[in-house]
């Protein structure tokens, strides 16, 4: 094992001269921020590169020894018997198209706590509005909040900061739809509910959607899947993992809201989860996204637009019914009054 100089040139010719012996250079390196860059400087001067997972092979640093050297070796071994997990690289304008979605994300979430800093301040100084009032966030209403604490630097500079964020939303949204009609997010989106963001999302973080071979496998990519705890005859299905991207997760979620608003389906389908039990609502909407991201697949997959008459088949051709959050408590209970 050697240890591989911090500058690019000094690396590249280390490697370089490794294949000019006529043999094959294999290299591996965990996923990290950084991990684009790393692999956009290094595949071109190796045979194979792969980017490893680091939280799903945690065992390999149980050890009273660790090293840099050491963990090198354990994944190269890894590597070469083919055990170990790894991550798929997107394009760099793929990652690109994903930072843009996730600082989209961050300027809406900043500009939401930015209006409620706002609406806290007014009412700190004993402002109230009327209830036929226009809503707090119109061009009447703006100039109505700076005629009401006129010199009030505290004020003029939030009402500032918001005018900001909305003109950056406006204007990676408009960066974003230019985008957005190079692809085929069209397809996606005659799903009921579901809008150009969140067809956006699903499609950056897809990428190929080849690369899943089941639908169960493309909902665990974003987390929509239940933990497994099983024991011998003892198996209990707990929370969603919530690993994968938080971004899609959270637009599928609100896409399943409107969803079953919309599609009588989804509808039946998250009122049958629900069971007409208040508590389960959560449980029922995470079912739902998790039905459209299946649903979403089989699209993306056969090209065909939504049907509807599909979902309300129970044998329909989406795969099989949404396992949530709790069922598996449910179905072991069930078990046990009938033991009884």
């Amino acid at each position: 094992m050697r240890r591989c100089q911090r500058s690019w040139a000094r690396c590249g010719r280390f490697l370089a001269r490794q294949r000019g012996h006529g043999d094959r250079v294999h290299a591996t390196f965990e996923v990290s921020g950084q991990a684009g860059w790393l692999y956009d400087g290094l595949v071109d001067v190796v045979d194979r590169l792969v980017v490893s997972n680091p939280s799903q092979i945690t065992w390999i640093y149980r050890t009273a020894k660790k090293t840099d050297r050491i963990d090198a070796r354990k994944q190269a071994v890894l590597l070469q018997i083919g055990e170990l997990p790894t991550v798929h690289m997107p394009g760099r304008a793929v990652r690109q198209w994903r930072g843009q979605i996730q600082h989209r994300r961050k300027l809406v979430e900043r500009a939401c706590q930015l209006k409620n800093r706002i609406r806290a301040y007014l009412k700190g100084q004993g402002i109230r509005r009327s209830a036929d009032a226009p809503g707090w966030w119109t061009q009447a209403s703006r100039r109505w909040m700076e005629a009401l604490l006129p010199g009030d630097v505290a004020m003029e500079d939030l009402l500032e900061e918001l005018s900001l964020l909305e003109k950056q939303i406006k204007r990676v949204t408009a960066l974003l739809d230019a985008r957005l009609e190079k692809t085929g997010a069209w397809l996606l989106m005659t799903i009921p509910g579901v809008g150009p963001r969140t067809a956006e999302a699903v499609l950056a973080y897809t990428d190929d959607v080849s690369r899943f071979r089941r639908g169960k496998s493309f909902c665990a990519y974003f987390g929509l899947t239940p933990r497994l705890d099983e024991s011998g005859k003892v198996r209990r299905l707990g929370h969603i993992s919530k690993q994968g991207p938080s971004v899609g997760r959270w637009l599928l979620v609100e896409s399943a809201w409107r969803a079953v608003n919309k599609c009588e389906a989804l509808r039946t389908f998250y009122e049958r989860v629900q069971h007409g039990q208040t508590q389960r609502k959560k449980i029922a909407i995470v079912a739902v996204a998790r039905k459209l991201l299946s649903i979403m697949r089989a699209m993306l997959t056969t090209g065909e637009v939504f049907n509807e008459a599909l979902v309300l088949r129970s044998d329909d051709r989406w795969g099989p019914e949404t396992s949530t959050e709790g069922q598996g408590r449910s179905r072991t209970a069930r078990r046990r009054r009938r033991r009884r």
